[in-house]
């Protein structure tokens, strides 16, 4: 009588099953296994007016997207689209820019300002 009782319920419990195990096998029904943005370091040197800024990207797929923005006192005039990028700035005064990095294998991105003084001179 007991086991009886137990076949419908289970019944339920595998038609319910099913279709969540199929989309597990898809990936589809893995919240936990969310994209994962990169780590991102962002750094800048500068002087005679020019500056030049890198950025260094880790975690996710290993193939990342570059798109660099003045911030302050800033201006780009090449690589604005790479890992690094070069450009000129407001001489004597702080200057900022935001390097926002894109993980191509997940579109998971990431966004680092860097922050720098901007010389006349070598510093």
């Amino acid at each position: 009588m007991i086991r009886s009782a137990l076949q419908p319920r289970a019944r339920r419990l595998a038609a319910l099953a099913a279709p969540l195990l199929a989309l597990a096998t898809l990936g589809l029904a893995t919240p936990a296994q969310a994209a994962t943005a990169p780590s991102v370091t962002a750094f800048c040197d500068s002087g005679y007016g020019t500056f030049s800024c890198g950025a260094i990207a880790s975690g996710g797929s290993g193939s990342y997207g570059y798109n660099w923005t003045a911030v302050q006192n800033a201006g780009f005039v090449s690589g604005t689209t790479t890992d690094s990028a070069d450009g000129k700035c407001r001489i004597n005064y702080a200057a900022s820019v935001q390097v926002t990095v894109t993980d191509l294998g997940t579109g998971a991105t990431t966004t680092r300002q860097a922050h720098f003084f901007c010389y006349a001179t070598a510093p």
